[in-house]
C-alpha cells in the first residue's frame, strides 16, 4: 500500500520510521511511574499551560494521517508490547533506560534518514511503499535489532556498586528453605527462584558464614541438574560488600541436592504467576546486552 499520494507529498499513512520513534519516544518516560497504568492514565501540563493525558502526547500527530484508521489503536498497541517485553526483560530502572535510550536514538536516526529521502522523493514526485497493518510486528523486529546494537554503538558499562545493588535488591530470608553446606546455613530464596527457559533455571542463595556473622548472597545459574555460583556478593562489614564477579563451582551432597530441587520447583511455581524477573537477573540481562556474555 502506499504511503504517499501519487502526485502529492501529502503522507496518507504513518511511516514505519516515524511510528517507531513516536512509540520510542513516549516510552522513554515510562520508568517515572511504578506500573504501566499509572504512565498510561498520568497527565501532564501542554504547552498552552493546560492539563493534559500524557497519552495525547503519543496521538498528537494521528489527526495529520486521517485515512490512517488503525494508526491509534496501533500506537497503543505497540506500547503495550513494548511493555510486555522491555519491562518484563529488564525492569524500568534508570539504567534500564539507559540501555532503552539507545535504542530510541537508532529510532530517531532512522527515522532522520527516512524523512532525508522522502523529501527527495517528494521533489521527484515519487512515493514509498509499506503496509500499515505490519507496523507493530515491525516495531518490535526493530527493537530486536536495535538492542542487538547496543553493545556495539554505545557501550553501557554498570560499576560494581551497580551490580550490588541489583544483586541484593528485595533479598528477604522469610520465605526460604534451609539446608547445609560445608558446616554452614544455606537458604534457597523462593520467591527469588527464576526460569530463563526450560534448559536454565536461576536463584539466590545466601550462606552463613560463622566467621563474620554474616551472610554471602549467591546468584546461582542450574543447567542439567548441576549448579554454579554466577555471582555472589560478600557482606564485609554492616555496611559494605564486595563483588565476586567469577563463577565457581559448588561442592555436591544431598543437601545441596534438595536446595537445585528446591529452586527448580519454586521456580516453575513462580513462572505459572507469570512473575518478572527479580531484580538480580535484570542486571543480568542488561550485563548480556551490554556486551558481557552472561547467557
Amino acid at each position: 500500500m502506499a504511503l504517499f499520494n501519487l502526485g502529492s507529498t501529502a503522507p496518507q499513512y504513518m511511516e514505519q520510521a516515524l511510528f517507531d520513534a513516536i512509540v520510542f519516544r513516549f516510552y522513554s518516560l515510562r520508568h517515572k511511574f511504578e506500573d504501566f497504568q499509572s504512565f498510561w492514565h498520568s497527565k501532564t501540563v501542554g504547552s498552552d499551560g493546560r492539563e493534559i493525558r500524557l497519552v495525547d502526547n503519543l496521538y498528537a500527530q494521528v489527526s495529520k494521517f486521517p485515512k490512517d484508521e488503525a494508526l491509534r489503536s496501533q500506537l497503543s498497541e505497540a506500547c503495550l508490547e513494548l511493555e510486555k517485553y522491555w519491562n518484563k526483560k529488564f525492569g524500568t530502572s534508570l539504567e534500564s533506560l539507559t540501555l532503552f535510550g539507545v535504542v530510541k536514538t537508532q529510532a530517531e536516526e532512522v527515522l532522520a534518514k527516512a524523512e532525508a529521502l522522502a523529501q527527495e522523493a517528494g521533489a521527484k514526485n515519487s512515493h514509498a511503499l509499506g503496509n500499515p497493518e505490519t507496523r507493530v510486528d515491525w516495531l518490535m523486529r526493530n527493537l530486536y535489532q536495535y538492542e542487538q546494537k547496543i553493545s556495539q554503538l554505545n557501550p553501557v558499562r554498570f560499576d560494581d556498586s551497580t551490580k550490588i545493588h541489583f544483586f541484593l535488591e528485595g533479598l528477604n530470608e522469610a520465605l526460604s528453605s534451609s539446608f547445609k553446606y560445608s558446616g554452614s546455613v544455606l537458604k534457597v530464596l523462593e520467591q527469588d527462584s527464576y526460569i530463563q527457559n526450560e534448559d536454565i533455571t536461576w536463584g539466590r542463595w545466601t550462606l552463613f558464614r560463622d566467621s563474620t556473622g554474616f551472610s554471602d548472597v549467591w546468584i546461582v545459574r542450574i543447567e542439567n541438574g548441576r549448579a554454579v555460583v554466577f555471582k555472589a556478593v560478600q557482606k564485609l562489614t554492616q555496611d559494605t560488600y564486595e563483588l565476586e564477579d567469577t563463577s565457581r563451582g559448588i561442592h555436591f551432597d544431598a543437601e545441596i541436592f534438595k536446595a537445585i530441587d528446591k529452586t527448580q520447583i519454586a521456580a516453575f511455581e513462580n513462572s505459572e504467576y507469570n512473575l518478572s524477573p527479580p531484580a538480580y537477573f535484570q542486571m543480568l540481562s542488561m550485563l548480556n546486552v551490554s556486551g558481557e556474555p552472561i547467557f
